[in-house]
């Protein structure tokens, strides 16, 4: 072996390279920018120039076996630009089976890896291998989408609720590509989704209730609250005509206003959060209907009201207490909108969540560019 070649295959006292180190590094989320590329390019640089150029297809396959199967490391931790890096080269390392029958897509899906899941659409009629394949459980691709995901990866999304959408999610984008087949325990892969999932599906219940039952409450006491201010005028009447003092103030038109917006809000709040307590909670609710109608009922109804709240209250501030000095009643008005900040910054992570599991994980499935469709048929 020159000694340009050691860097490469020099192993530590347990038998790793420095690409099997690599390999289980979360390259991924670690690492940011231009040291990122940078350990990319080290990866390439050490598989095509030492590795796959100057060894034989046996040697190749007894490096990346030992002492443990670094593309099946590097698949579990989602590793995806590591796992380009060797695939490019040598496309048909997609098909390289582990001790269970499982290629790196199958690794993908039991813990949730959607970039390198997503290579199964740039393998052309392989595709169809990789879908009919069964394990040493007799288990498919879309048996194994039905069992319950690593909590590592469920923890990603908060609430019970969407983590059991991330699920129903992942479980339907495999079946795109799948026929319904029996594992070795003669279940069908929806069968094994439900008793896998059973407990994740109470659980996203119980959340969802407890959330639409706070969030209704915190509804019903806005509503109450401007309902009332709506039948008490700040600034008082005139005692001639009956008529609200400031009726042509722009403070007033935009107290009248606010108040009403926040009262209608409020209340179409309290109905949506009504139709998810007393929805039937089944698997396929938490898919869709389910995380629309938080959305609707957090985002855009609650959020409304609270912010339509806040509008009054200032609004009605600055009316009852603006005589000599203006100072007070505008800093004591524009300090009102602080709770408006504080729900949007202590809110903010659910909203994420939200967005993420009913519409944006939908499409990380769809690669941002083909890295192996020419390489594989021109192979």
């Amino acid at each position: 072996m020159a000694k340009e070649n050691q860097i490469a295959f020099t192993r530590d006292e347990n038998e790793e390279t420095a690409l099997h180190l690599l390999a289980r590094s979360s390259l991924e989320s670690c690492c940011q920018g231009m040291k990122r590329q940078v350990i990319f390019q080290l990866v390439k640089f050490l598989w095509q120039t030492f590795i796959f150029k100057s060894s034989s297809k046996n040697e190749i396959f007894e490096f990346i076996r030992n002492p443990s199967h670094l593309l099946f490391d590097a698949a579990k931790v989602g590793n995806f630009g590591f796992l380009s890096e060797l695939i490019n080269a040598y496309p048909s390392l997609i098909l390289e089976m582990d001790s269970r029958d499982q290629t790196i897509i199958h690794v993908a899906v039991t813990n949730l890896h959607a970039s390198i899941y997503s290579l199964i659409q740039e393998i052309g009629s392989q595709k169809d291998i990789i879908a009919t394949m069964t394990d040493t459980e007799g288990n498919t691709l879309l048996h194994l989408a039905a069992k319950r995901a690593p909590e590592s990866q469920l923890e990603l999304v908060s609430g019970a609720a969407l983590q059991m959408c991330l699920q129903l999610v992942w479980f339907k984008e495999v079946q795109k590509i799948m026929s319904p087949l029996k594992n070795s325990e003669e279940r069908t892969a929806s069968e094994l989704f439900r008793r896998e999932h059973a407990e994740l599906r109470n659980d996203a219940e119980s959340w969802m209730k407890s959330t639409a039952q706070n969030c209704m409450l915190i509804s019903t006491v806005i509503a109450t609250g401007v309902f009332a201010a709506s039948i008490t005028i700040p600034g008082g009447l005139d005692d001639k005509s009956g008529k609200p003092n400031y009726l042509k103030k722009p403070p007033f038109l935009v107290f009248a206003i606010s108040d009403a917006v926040a009262f209608i809000s409020s209340t179409a709040a309290i109905l949506i959060f009504l139709s998810i307590l007393v929805s039937r909670y089944a698997e396929s609710d938490f898919y869709k209907s389910l995380p629309l109608k938080l959305i609707f009922g957090l985002l855009v109804a609650l959020f409304s009201s609270i912010t339509s709240m806040m509008v009054t209250f200032a609004s009605a501030f600055f009316i009852t207490y603006y005589y000599d000095s203006n100072r007070v009643p505008i800093f004591i008005s524009a300090f009102a909108f602080l709770p408006i900040l504080l729900f949007i910054v202590l809110q903010f992570s659910l909203w994420c969540d939200i967005m993420y599991s009913t519409f944006y994980c939908k499409n990380i499935f769809k690669p941002d560019k083909s890295i192996l469709y020419v390489l594989l048929v021109e192979m």
